[in-house]
């Protein structure tokens, strides 16, 4: 059994513009504050994030491949690799991360779920800091597309 993280907000701008949030590197960089950021955006494509200052040595790595992309509507990343200051995290996981956009006339609902935790109190923390580093990601992301002038995905 695993347990996921579960989340939703709402973004007063379209689809096009949340999902090129989604994939684009120095858009990433700033609304989920990665140092480094490589995407190959097309399915069976590279997603790749490092935090911290020194990019030899960095404080954070996760990569995965996305296994879904559908533009404007869907992206989900899995076959996560994740290091914390060059480790691997102290228990296995199989995690998954996937970005949902509904949209009506006015504004999108952007829906997230990162499933793979496993039910094993050394993930504890590890699950507890996502859901709450998910909570200031998806606020940020929400922030930058409806104040930024960001162009739509084409």
């Amino acid at each position: 059994m695993s347990r996921k993280i579960k989340k939703e907000i709402r973004i007063n701008e379209n689809g096009s513009k949340v999902f090129n949030a989604l994939v684009t590197p120095n858009l990433i960089k700033e609304w989920w504050g990665a140092s480094q950021a490589i995407v190959v955006p097309d399915e069976d494509g590279v997603f790749a994030l490092s935090w911290g200052d020194n990019p030899d040595k960095a404080d954070y790595i996760a990569a995965a491949t996305i296994s879904e992309f559908k533009p404007h509507v869907k992206l989900t990343l899995s076959d996560y690799t994740y290091l914390s200051e060059n480790e691997y995290l102290p228990f296995k996981a199989k995690f998954k991360v996937k970005f949902r956009i509904e949209c009506e006339t006015n504004y999108c609902v952007l829906k997230l779920e990162h499933s793979g935790f496993p039910n094993k109190s050394q993930a504890d923390k590890f699950y507890s800091d996502c859901d709450t580093g998910w909570d200031e990601s998806l606020e940020s992301l929400k922030n930058l597309v409806e104040k930024e002038n960001i162009l739509a995905y084409s």
